[in-house]
């Protein structure tokens, strides 16, 4: 048994929305993450997809398995002969961190190993392995959820908000299963990236404006981020950056085997996937 950090994050198909149907390019998530191939070299490291099986855990189907990095490291070790201590390279030394994907919302949640793996390594790297394994699915972009409770009760503290800015990309929904109104215009605009920035004076932004609030409501559920800044209630200067309230879990699991973290790690990751189904119910 040891601590797992856990955070998930949403990624979506961006470019090739507009091309093709998102029904087709789903499947290659399959295909991205269960092939084993060329280990490409990042962050000095190289690195692979380890372990990955298809299970159906209460009638979701999930992709369980590890992200591997072998990466050359210095190691002390005893000289009996001189009897010292002193130093030895050692080649792709292993180290891992577990994840669960989710193919009906395409969450991933996984673990930080911390000095070993951070959470911005390892979601770059999950989504270049995809891209290098499966070409045809395009350009992925990746939002780590925000902790929603959090970013809500922080925006409440707002007196004034005299600046938004706000980065979202379309929403990776059916057809006829628009996210919302903002998502939908989004959609047929066209674009595959957005930035929304408001300035105000005096009394401030109103929050609840749909071009605020759905934006919002749009990073809850893994489509953007945002930057807000304005006075609290006793006048003080404020600013709420979105990616810096994340969703975060640390438990106690083994991990021997994929089996042994998938239930922990399932009990985490349903919380990211209700908060990413709620957000657009809220609409």
């Amino acid at each position: 048994m040891r601590k797992h950090h856990l955070y998930s994050a949403k990624l979506s198909i961006n470019v090739n929305l507009f091309t093709r149907p998102l029904q087709e390019l789903k499947p290659f998530f399959f295909k991205g993450i269960v092939t084993s191939g060329a280990f490409p070299k990042l962050y000095n490291s190289l690195w692979n997809f380890l372990d990955v099986s298809k299970i159906e855990i209460e009638g979701r189907t999930i992709l369980a398995g590890r992200i591997l990095r072998a990466k050359d490291e210095s190691t002390k070790i005893v000289d009996t002969d001189d009897v010292k201590i002193k130093k030895e390279r050692v080649e792709n030394v292993a180290n891992w961190s577990n994840f669960l994907f989710d193919y009906e919302t395409e969450i991933v949640t996984f673990e930080e190993r911390v000095g070993k793996i951070s959470k911005l390594q390892f979601i770059e790297v999950f989504r270049k392995l995809i891209t290098l394994n499966a070409p045809e699915i395009g350009t992925i972009e990746y939002e780590l959820l925000p902790a929603a409770e959090n970013l809500k009760a922080e925006l409440r503290k707002f007196k004034y908000i005299h600046y938004a800015r706000f980065e979202m990309i379309p929403a990776n929904w059916d057809d006829d299963d628009d996210f919302n109104e903002l998502d939908e215009e989004l959609k047929n605009l066209g674009t595959y990236k957005a930035v929304h920035e408001y300035k105000a004076k005096n009394k401030g932004l109103n929050p609840n404006s749909k071009l605020f609030s759905k934006p919002v409501n749009m990073t809850i559920a893994g489509y953007g981020h945002f930057d807000v800044r304005g006075t609290d209630t006793d006048g003080d200067n404020k600013q709420l950056i979105s990616n810096q309230e994340l969703i975060y879990e640390s438990i106690q699991s083994g991990d021997d085997i994929v089996e042994e973290f998938t239930r922990h790690y399932f009990t985490f990751m349903k919380k990211a996937i209700q908060q990413h189904l709620g957000a657009s119910k809220d609409e």
